[in-house]
C-alpha cells in the first residue's frame, strides 16, 4: 500500500473488479431470502445531479448491507425516458421543431440515449451495485408492451373511461396535465369588484380575480345567509358590509334575491340568482358568478345546474370572446384591458396576494393553468378516496411525518386522473381504437403498438386510433414494482406479448416488494400513483416500506438549480475527492429532511478514508502473513471485542430503522477512536514483541471494520481488503452473522 491512496487508480481498479464479478450483484427471483428494492428510474432529460447521487447512495448502502446479511438483493436500475422535459430540451437546446415528427422523435431518442449513457456512468462511479443484467428503459419494447397491457387490463375492469371533461391545460407547455402535476403558487393579483345590474334597479356586487371570463358568465350564486342593500344600491353580504363599515339601507333574506334577475354587463346576458350551500359567504361580497371555466368550482357548479358551456380560452392561452377589445388577447393582457372596458361597472379594485393554480411539477414552467373541455382518457379515482386511505395504512412510511403529506393529497382528490397528453410526440400511445362510437382495446399479441408508425398493424382493426394522444408519463413509471419483477421473470427470454397475462399473474405472487425509496416532492405523483395503479391492477400493495428523502440544498440552504447557478455535478466532487467521500456526505442525511451540501462533510469523509488507509498500512507493514488464531485475551482485548459485538448489533437496529447517519457515526467512532486511538496504541508494544493474540485481533478486527464500513465506503474498503486479505473473493461475500465467529 502506498503512503497515500490514489483514488483515481482505486476507483478504476475496483469498478473493473465489480464489473468482472457482476454476478455478485445479480438477483435470482427463484432463490429465497429475497430483498427487493423499487428504485427510482430517473428522467433522462438531463445529466445526473446531486439529488440522484444522494438517492442512489442511500439505495446502494442498503443493498450492500442486506447482501452482508445474506439476502438475495434486487437492486434494479431503470431510466424514465418519455415526457415533456425531453421534448423541451430538444426544442430549446437542439432547436428542432415538432413539425417534422420523424426528425423530432429521432432527436428525442438520440438525446435520451446520450443522457442514459452519462447517467449510467455516474451511477456506476457512485458505487451503485445494481444488477447489471436487468437495466431497463421505459422505451424498451417489452416495457411499452407491459404498460399498454396494464391499460387494457384496467379498461376491461371498467377502471378507464373516455369522456369529454374540462381538463387542466398548460398554455405554455401546450399539453394537458393531471391534478398530480398541478399546485397553487402565491402570486400578486387584483380582486375586482363588479356591479351587475338587476331587474329591480339595484346592483349585485361580485368580486373576481378573472374579469376576462365575463363572456362565459351564466349564473349568480349566493349563500343561504343574510344580504343587505347599502348606499349606491349595492347588494352584498351582511358580513362584507359590517367588515367594511358600509351603511345598510335594508336587509334581504337570500330567498328574496332568488327572485331577481341579473344582466351581465357588455354581453347583456340574463342570469339567474340561486342559493348554494358551497358558496363562501365570508369571501369577497359573499356572491359569485359562474363562468366556464375559471376554477374547479365552476366545473362543479356547471354540472350541478346544467349550465351552457361557453369556451373562453384557447389552447394557446388567448381569450375567445364576443367582446372585440379582448378577443384574441393573452389572458393577462385581457385581464388588464377589462379594467378599462368595465370602468362604468367597477366598484373598486384591491391589490391582493392569492393562490393561482399552476403547472408546479415543472420547475421551469410554473405557469398558470386553464380549464379547457376535451375528450380524454381518465382513470376513475375520484370515488376511491376511502379505499386509497385504507391501502396506505399497510405501508410503513419513513419518516412517519410524511404520511400526512400523502393523506392530505388523497383527501384533496376532486377529479379523475386524466392520463391523456395531447400535442406531445415523445410518449407512449394508447392501445385503444374507436369504432361505431365505442372504444375497444387491441389484441394482446399486437403489443406494443404505435399507430403513428405501425400502419400495417392497425389496418386490421378498421377503426380510429388516438394518434394525437400519448400516455401520461406517470402511467409508465407508476408500475415499477411490477416491471422490475417482470424483468426478473423474463431475463434471457425472448419477448412474447402473448405471455403477458400469465406473467402478470406470476408477478402478483411477489407483492408487496420490500422497499420504495423516493423524494417527498413526488409523494403526490410517483408514490400516490403507484399505490393506486398497483392496487387496482393486483389487489395488493406495491411495497412494505416507503423511505422518503428530502431535497439537496446548496450551502446557503437554497434549492440547487441551473437558473441560480448553484447546481453541483456529482462527478466534479468525485473527481476532486472520491466517490467514497461523496457517499460519506450523503449518508449523513436524515429521512424526510432537506439536506445541505456541505464541503466540510466531504472533507471529513476524505480524512476518515485516509485514517482507514493508514491503519491498513500499519497492519501491512507489521503483519506479513495471515496470523494464527491464538486467543489469550488481555483486558484491552476483551474491551474492544465487547464494543465490537455491541456495535454490530446496534448496526442492524440502525439499518432496520433507516438511520443511516447513526450507522456512519457509530463506525467512524469505533474505527478512529476505539480501535485506532485506543486499542491500537495499547497493543503496539505487543505487536513489536510478536504477540500472537494481538496480531490476530488487529488483523481480524480490522477485517471486520472493512466489512462493516463497506456499505458506506465500498471503494476504499474493497481495495484494502483485496490488498491485505487476498481471499480470492469480494468483500461483499462475507456475512455479518459469521464475522464474530472469527473472534468468539
Amino acid at each position: 500500500m502506498d503512503k497515500r491512496p490514489d483514488y483515481k487508480i482505486i476507483e478504476k481498479e475496483i469498478l473493473n473488479l465489480w464489473n468482472k464479478n457482476k454476478e455478485i450483484f445479480k438477483f435470482d427471483i427463484n432463490k429465497d431470502k429475497r430483498y427487493i428494492i423499487d428504485t427510482p428510474p430517473p428522467f433522462t432529460s438531463g445529466e445526473a445531479h446531486m439529488g440522484h447521487a444522494l438517492e442512489f447512495i442511500w439505495i446502494d448502502f442498503l443493498a450492500r448491507y442486506k447482501r452482508l446479511e445474506g439476502y438475495n438483493v434486487y437492486f434494479p436500475l431503470g431510466f424514465d425516458c418519455h415526457g415533456l422535459p425531453t421534448e423541451l430540451k430538444v426544442i430549446n437546446k437542439l432547436k428542432i421543431s415538432k413539425e417534422n415528427k420523424e426528425q423530432f422523435i429521432k432527436a428525442c431518442i438520440d438525446w435520451t440515449n446520450k443522457m442514459i449513457e452519462s447517467m449510467y456512468k455516474t451511477f456506476e462511479r457512485l458505487g451503485s451495485s445494481f444488477d447489471r443484467d436487468k437495466v431497463y428503459k421505459t422505451i424498451d419494447r417489452k416495457y411499452e408492451a407491459f404498460v399498454q397491457y396494464t391499460l387494457i387490463k384496467m379498461f376491461n375492469d371498467n377502471l378507464i373511461e373516455r369522456k369529454r371533461y374540462p381538463i387542466m391545460w398548460c398554455p405554455k407547455c401546450q399539453t394537458a396535465i393531471s391534478m398530480q402535476e398541478a399546485g397553487y403558487l402565491e402570486k400578486e393579483g387584483y380582486l375586482i369588484y363588479i356591479k351587475l345590474p338587476t331587474n329591480n334597479g339595484k346592483y349585485i356586487l361580485i368580486a373576481t380575480t378573472r374579469p376576462e371570463l365575463i363572456n362565459s358568465c351564466s349564473l349568480i350564486l349566493i349563500a343561504k345567509n343574510k344580504y343587505v342593500e347599502t348606499e349606491n344600491n349595492l347588494i352584498i353580504s351582511k358580513a362584507y358590509a359590517e367588515k367594511n363599515n358600509l351603511k345598510i339601507i335594508r336587509e334581504y333574506d337570500y330567498k328574496e334575491l332568488e327572485n331577481l334577475e341579473v344582466t351581465i354587463p357588455l354581453i347583456n346576458r340574463k342570469a339567474k340568482i340561486i342559493s348554494d350551500n358551497d358558496v363562501d359567504y365570508n369571501f369577497g361580497t359573499g356572491i359569485v358568478w359562474i363562468c366556464t371555466y375559471g376554477d374547479p368550482y365552476d366545473i362543479k357548479w356547471k354540472e350541478k345546474y346544467n349550465l351552457p358551456e361557453i369556451i373562453s380560452i384557447s389552447e394557446d392561452g388567448r381569450i375567445i370572446s364576443n367582446i372585440n377589445e379582448i378577443n384574441g388577447l393573452k389572458v393577462e393582457e385581457a385581464r388588464e384591458k377589462m379594467k378599462e372596458i368595465l370602468k362604468d361597472y367597477i366598484y373598486k379594485i384591491e391589490k391582493i396576494n392569492h393562490n393561482v393554480l399552476s403547472h408546479t411539477e415543472r420547475s421551469d414552467c410554473l405557469s398558470p393553468l386553464e380549464f379547457i373541455p376535451k375528450e380524454q382518457f381518465f382513470i376513475k379515482i375520484k370515488d376511491l378516496k376511502e379505499k386509497i386511505l385504507e391501502w396506505q395504512k399497510d405501508i410503513k412510511i419513513i419518516p412517519e411525518s410524511e404520511v400526512k403529506r400523502l393523506i392530505d393529497w388523497i383527501n384533496n382528490i376532486d377529479q379523475d386522473w386524466n392520463i391523456s397528453r395531447t400535442k406531445m410526440l415523445w410518449g407512449l400511445t394508447f392501445p385503444f381504437y374507436e369504432k361505431d362510437g365505442k372504444i375497444y382495446p387491441v389484441n394482446i399479441e399486437d403489443l406494443p403498438i404505435d399507430p403513428r408508425i405501425e400502419k400495417e398493424k392497425v389496418k386490421k382493426y378498421n377503426g380510429k386510433f388516438f394518434e394525437d394522444e400519448t400516455v401520461d408519463v406517470w402511467i409508465e413509471s407508476s408500475i415499477t414494482p411490477l416491471v422490475i419483477l417482470y424483468y426478473a421473470l423474463t431475463e434471457n427470454k425472448e419477448f412474447n406479448p402473448k405471455e403477458l397475462p400469465e406473467l402478470f399473474n406470476k408477478i402478483k405472487e411477489y407483492l408487496p416488494v420490500d422497499l420504495r425509496q423516493q423524494g417527498y416532492e413526488i409523494i403526490r405523483t410517483w408514490l400516490f400513483d403507484t399505490i393506486v395503479r398497483v392496487n387496482l391492477l393486483t389487489n395488493k400493495n406495491p411495497w412494505k416500506y416507503a423511505l422518503i428523502h428530502g431535497m439537496v440544498l446548496d450551502e446557503k440552504g437554497r434549492k440547487m438549480s441551473k437558473s441560480l447557478g448553484n447546481a453541483i455535478n456529482p462527478n466534479e466532487i468525485m473527481d476532486k475527492y472520491s466517490p467514497d467521500a461523496l457517499r460519506y456526505w450523503a449518508l449523513l442525511a436524515a429521512p424526510g429532511n432537506d439536506y445541505r451540501f456541505n464541503i466540510k462533510d466531504i472533507e471529513s469523509g476524505q480524512a476518515f478514508i485516509i485514517k482507514l488507509w493508514n491503519i491498513g498500512r500499519y497492519i501491512e507493514m507489521n503483519i506479513k502473513e495471515k496470523p494464527e488464531k491464538v486467543l489469550e485475551l488481555k483486558d484491552e482485548d476483551r474491551e474492544i471485542i465487547k464494543i465490537l459485538e455491541e456495535n454490530i448489533k446496534e448496526s442492524k437496529e440502525y439499518v432496520d430503522q433507516f438511520r443511516y447517519s447513526e450507522y456512519v457515526k457509530l463506525w467512524r467512532k469505533f474505527t478512529w477512536e476505539d480501535f485506532a486511538n485506543n486499542y491500537l496504541e495499547k497493543i503496539k508494544e505487543r505487536i513489536k514483541n510478536d504477540d500472537k493474540t494481538a496480531k490476530y485481533l488487529l488483523y481480524t478486527i480490522y477485517k471486520i471494520i472493512l466489512i462493516m464500513l463497506h456499505p458506506i465506503l465500498p471503494y476504499i474498503t474493497e481495495y484494502i481488503y483485496q490488498q491485505l486479505y487476498k481471499e480470492n473473493k469480494l468483500i461483499i461475500e462475507n456475512k455479518i452473522d459469521e464475522i464474530m465467529k472469527l473472534i468468539l
